[in-house]
């Protein structure tokens, strides 16, 4: 069930139905940002309430039941003038009140909205949830930035790493993420991948299902991107080129695998040194073009690289961090080389 304020409103007049009304309670004690919008809106209603009341009181059948009591036109007088100062005295709080109120909602109207951030770390798949609800799963080393509550008319999110975004659709308030300050990909309920580490030279995008616009962020040009397409950009050329994708070796990081279909060793060693936050460094020009197929789920780093020795002519050494004189750690030191 949407919320509104008109539930709200149908609740505090007990009138809300008693199918909504579990469901109404519910988000009353487990959500703050509600509780304080019902108590809000409950302090209004009040007022409201109270201004009805004075409306509705008949003065003149009042004054004519008091009146006959009254016998003495000292009195008369009297009364009526007490009559006149508690009407001012009460009128004069309630209006004070009323602008307080009025200036209080215009401010919280006003307020900026706060910019969120979460950071996914290393080794790790974070999984988030936006106000429009739209489900974000970032990749090791990977960052999100995102306003608390979307705007009406817009959906700015901006990534450095990678994401793999299910966006809630809204065929009329447009997702943009906006990456490295270089291309803005758009789309208004689908699903995509998107790859846009800063040492990278290259972003990647891969569309699972839905469409997809992808635009350079100086709107220069843009390509339409199909179901099972990847799109690549070139940061130094700033080209895009298109290519078929192999989705799950694209996307399988989101299930926490690793997946490596005939990928060189640059490949392998990119995506291991940024998964287990270590410097793998190939000796030997003759590694770069190897080509290297393999699925990882729960292997450690240890573990993988006993099989690429079991599978493929290489060796390698590990150099284990060391501490230096600002009592920090230098990063594990991973040494690939052709076995002779």
């Amino acid at each position: 069930m949407d919320i509104d304020t008109q539930h709200i409103i149908a609740y505090l007049e007990k009138r809300l139905p008693e199918n909504d009304l579990k469901e109404f309670e519910y988000q009353l004690e487990n959500s703050d940002d509600f509780r304080k919008e019902v108590e809000d809106i409950a302090f209004v209603w009040r007022m409201s309430e109270e201004l009805k009341l004075h409306d509705n009181i008949d003065t003149d059948a009042n004054w004519y039941r008091i009146s006959r009591r009254i016998k003495k036109d000292k009195l008369k007088i009297k009364l009526l003038q007490y009559s006149r100062s508690a009407a001012a005295i009460l009128i004069l709080p309630i209006l004070l009140l009323t602008t307080f109120l009025y200036i209080e909602l215009d401010n919280k109207n006003n307020e900026p909205v706060q910019q969120l951030h979460v950071t996914s770390a290393y080794g790790t798949v974070t999984k988030t949830i936006l106000s429009d609800g739209t489900e974000v799963w970032l990749n090791s080393g990977s960052t999100l930035s995102y306003p608390q509550t979307f705007t009406e008319g817009e959906r700015n999110v901006i990534l450095t790493g990678e994401a793999y975004f299910k966006v809630s659709s809204d065929k009329s308030n447009r997702f943009d993420v906006i990456v490295s300050d270089e291309l803005i990909v758009s789309a208004y309920g689908t699903e995509f991948n998107v790859n846009s580490y800063k040492e990278d030279k290259t972003i990647g995008v891969t569309l699972i299902e839905g469409n997809i616009e992808v635009s350079k962020a100086d709107k220069t040009s843009s390509k339409n991107v199909a179901p099972g397409q990847h799109l690549v950009y070139d940061k130094d050329n700033r080209h895009m080129t298109m290519a078929e994708a192999n989705v799950s070796v694209k996307t399988g990081w989101k299930d926490g695998k690793m997946i490596f279909r005939r990928a060189n060793m640059t490949e392998v060693v990119q995506r291991l040194s940024r998964h287990f936050n270590v410097d793998i460094r190939l000796e030997g020009k003759e590694l770069y073009d190897y080509e290297y197929s393999a699925t990882f789920t729960t292997e450690t780093l240890n573990e993988i690289l006993q099989l690429l020795e079991k599978t493929a002519p290489i060796k390698y050494s590990i150099i284990e961090p060391e501490q230096s004189g600002d009592y920090s750690f230098t990063k594990r030191i991973v040494k690939i080389s052709l076995k002779k």
